[in-house]
């Protein structure tokens, strides 16, 4: 996301810089134009056209904040017995990895599954109430919960509760970006879109590539190879770890209530749920009526899910719990792999990914300032022959 946000954050500023130094040099036709008939007034159109711009980029935000289900809903009733059961597997696990244990949330996501997730600025891990609800033995609890106190220990937790806020800061910022661009080559000169396109490359680059909108999701499945590794020696018992993912996985083809695709953690979920397709609606998702509410009396929760068919499957989805498997296989026989090669091509393709995109800010700084032929690039690119065939 960084290699997504950095440019763009550096386009919206260099954006502005220029409207301000063109302004200042008297080679923003548009401010001139308005300045001939009263500058304090050209002074607050071009903040008003600023602030109205950085006001459609906040409301587009938060129209697909509300599109989209952008947090996880407590579930406050719930059997007791039974989330004590959890804390007490998760306590267990989180000793013998010497952490202490984080805060254990029950979740009205309507499935048979946990997540790490961050809680506020620490760690916290979430059971759903199905899962409570669902009859799990002691070793499978345990299983669960060292698979996700593997995820807090890896540092790769956060992703489920921040990877919709970098999406909406990546939005957000595109949107401006695209607004000021158009705003630099209407009120300068279209030349300057020599310097300004190419900071949409990594954008771009990401929307025509499929395979690398996926990537924060593709990088979180290869860490669940990573973080059944780190539990299985937690609870050393691979074969256990094995057969609940599969057994989760089995129930979650049976539960009714689906997530919606628009849901920015399912594919975080201990074990990633099917899709579904057609417009979201807000339902009433009831708990365990006669159950004591965790922290408080609360009425039913509401949550977002969509009614209808559900989507088949995806093969990666499928591939995924079928290599946690194998790995999981490999580990009972003496080969730990995931922790004796580590993945120092995903490293290196994100220091070149990082690397590309310095260039391409330090070489759009440098051409715009170094001189050409005894004049610099900007006085070539703001050089507006019809402003000047007016002024004359």
């Amino acid at each position: 996301m960084v290699t997504i946000l950095a440019p763009l954050a550096f386009g919206v500023i260099l954006s502005l810089v220029m409207l301000i130094v063109a302004i200042a040099q008297g080679r923003c036709w548009l401010f001139e134009s308005m300045s001939h008939f009263n500058k304090a007034a050209a002074v607050l159109a071009t903040i008003g056209i600023l602030v109205l711009f950085a006001g459609i980029a906040v409301a587009q935000v938060r129209s697909r904040v509300r599109r989209n289900l952008k947090d996880f809903y407590r579930e406050t009733k719930c059997d007791q017995a039974e989330y004590q059961s959890f804390k007490s597997a998760l306590e267990g696990v989180s000793i013998g990895l010497g952490m202490s244990p984080p805060v254990l949330e029950v979740l009205g996501i309507p499935t048979v599954n946990s997540i790490a997730f961050r809680e506020g600025r620490k760690p916290g891990i979430g059971v759903t109430a199905e899962a409570l609800k669902a009859g799990l033995s002691r070793s499978e609890k345990e299983a669960m919960m060292a698979h996700e106190i593997a995820h807090i220990a890896l540092g790769d937790y956060f992703l489920a509760s921040s990877s919709a806020g970098f999406e909406y800061a990546g939005f957000g910022l595109g949107v401006l970006f695209l607004l000021m661009t158009v705003l630099v080559t209407v009120a300068i000169n279209v030349y300057l879109l020599v310097f300004l396109l190419p900071l949409f490359a990594p954008l771009i680059v990401v929307l025509a590539d499929r395979r690398l909108r996926k990537k924060t999701k593709i990088l979180y499945r290869h860490n669940d190879l990573l973080a059944d590794t780190i539990a299985a020696k937690l609870i050393s018992d691979p074969e256990c770890l094995g057969k609940t993912i599969e057994k989760l996985w089995a129930l979650s083809e049976e539960t009714r209530a689906v997530i919606p695709k628009t849901a920015h953690f399912q594919g975080y979920l201990f074990i990633w749920r099917p899709l579904e397709s057609g417009p979201i609606k807000m339902v009433t998702y009831d708990g365990a009526a006669s159950a004591e509410a965790v922290g408080g009396k609360a009425d039913t929760t509401k949550i977002y899910w969509v009614p209808g068919n559900t989507e088949s499957r995806t093969s990666f989805a499928y591939d995924t719990v079928k290599s946690r498997i194998a790995n999981l296989k490999a580990i009972e026989m003496g080969h730990w792999t995931e922790l004796e090669r580590p993945d120092r091509r995903e490293k290196a393709w994100k220091f070149a990914a990082l690397a590309a995109v310095g260039v391409i800010m330090v070489v759009v700084i440098f051409a715009l300032v170094i001189p050409w032929h005894g004049k610099k690039a900007w006085d070539f690119a703001t050089t507006n022959v019809v402003w000047k065939m007016i002024k004359i």
